[in-house]
């Protein structure tokens, strides 16, 4: 059985996230800082989802199990990100100098709001198409299904590996003896990005939560679009061509995956890990991270 909701809810997700990606541009606009955006990639599609179910009060067991389970990564990935920022990321600082040398202080406004804001309120509204869909379309008469429950340990089991991955990488840039140095214990030695590995996992578990719907499975453009937008877009290949020059993470990139945790491969170890003593680095500048 699927519910059948009205039109005005349809409104509801592009609305409420257009509404947040506008608010944002004009407080990063007067701050100077682009890179806010990211910080609340997680929170443009939790909120959304949570005023549907305001709106609609379609509260039962589905859209809570799938609410609150999209709320717990997106608290999550909005305090880590949060926690870390400090200034506007260099991606965006490149962005603004080549806009402006494009075409001058309107067009630097311009790009800004339309290819950081809009197109990332775009993408939310793709990858979040899955949780809606609960809250839009799941009917209160339902019973429990089986695939909403894997669908939800799946999103656990990627909520946890992205969790640990980070705060892998967080001891590693805290701890001086690993200055300058790539990180490769721990998840981070058979995957060299779990953190985006277990993010992807995630939506891949809101997919199957929604699949216990009738015709849930439309929505698989949702986990392949933030499998995509990260594999292949925005998050593995910026950190795979920042790092592609250092010989240690030519040597990382021999013996570990670049996505999916895979067994070590034994290669021939001929480069050092250590960097000249009058070369300066910057943790997360130097270290394979997530860059969102």
């Amino acid at each position: 059985m699927i519910r059948d909701p009205n039109w005005e809810e349809y409104l509801i997700i592009p609305g409420t996230i257009f509404t947040i990606q506008t608010i944002l541009f004009f407080v990063a606009w007067a701050i100077k800082d682009n890179s806010i955006v990211d910080i609340f990639w997680s929170m443009g599609m939790a909120v959304p989802n949570l005023v549907i179910l305001i709106y609609n009060g379609n509260w039962h067991h589905r859209t809570i199990i799938s609410l609150v389970l999209v709320w717990l990564w997106a608290v999550r990935l909005f305090a880590h990100i949060a926690v870390r920022h400090n200034g506007e990321d260099w991606r965006y600082q490149n962005f603004r100098k080549n806009w402006r040398a494009l075409g001058g202080y309107f067009c630097e406004v311009f790009l800004s709001y339309t290819v950081v804001f809009l197109l990332q309120g775009f993408f939310m509204c793709i990858v979040g198409s899955s949780a809606f869909f609960v809250a839009l379309f799941s009917s209160k008469h339902d019973d429990l299904f089986v695939l909403e429950f894997i669908g939800a340990a799946v999103l656990l089991f990627g909520l946890i590996f992205e969790t640990i991955a980070d705060m892998q990488l967080s001891y590693h840039i805290k701890n001086p003896e690993n200055r300058g140095k790539i990180i490769k214990t721990g998840l981070w030695r058979y995957s060299r990005h779990p953190n985006y590995f277990g993010e992807v996992v995630v939506w891949w578990g809101v997919y199957l939560i929604a699949c216990s719907i009738k015709w849930g499975w439309v929505t698989f453009y949702s986990a392949l679009g933030i499998t995509l937008l990260i594999r292949f877009v925005s998050g593995v290949p910026f950190l795979e061509k920042k790092y592609a020059d250092r010989p240690d993470f030519i040597e990382y990139k021999k013996e570990t995956n670049c996505f999916v945790p895979w067994i070590v491969r034994r290669v021939k170890v001929n480069v050092q890990e250590n960097v000249s003593e009058n070369k300066e680095f910057d943790e997360e500048k130097n270290t394979p991270l997530r860059d969102n």
